[in-house]
């Protein structure tokens, strides 16, 4: 018996597991990395616990930990871990608060 083809999805919000999401899971980036979940939840420790001088980067909402996909990548394609707080932010395209 077929199946009916299903309808594509309308939802914003993206799939679980989605590495095109701008900010990841601790699981997901740990994914990405190839480490067990405990390891990646240990190098988000060391990160925070550093200073943002080492580990994985990680921002922090209450607690949940969040990983900036750009830091994360260039974590893995050079080994530099960015210390979220000195990164430059685009500011092109955005309105001044009067």
């Amino acid at each position: 018996m077929d199946k009916a083809p299903e309808a594509p999805s309308t939802s914003t919000r993206p799939e679980r597991g989605d590495l095109t999401h701008e900010l990841l899971t601790i699981k997901e980036a740990a994914a990405a990395m190839r480490v067990s979940l405990s390891l990646g939840y240990q190098l988000a420790h060391e990160y925070l616990n550093s200073g943002g001088t080492a580990g994985l980067p990680v921002l922090r909402f209450g607690t949940c930990m969040r990983v900036p996909r750009w830091a994360l990548e260039e974590l893995v394609a050079t080994g530099r871990v960015v210390r979220l707080a000195d990164a430059s932010v685009p500011t092109a395209g955005l309105r001044r608060a009067h």
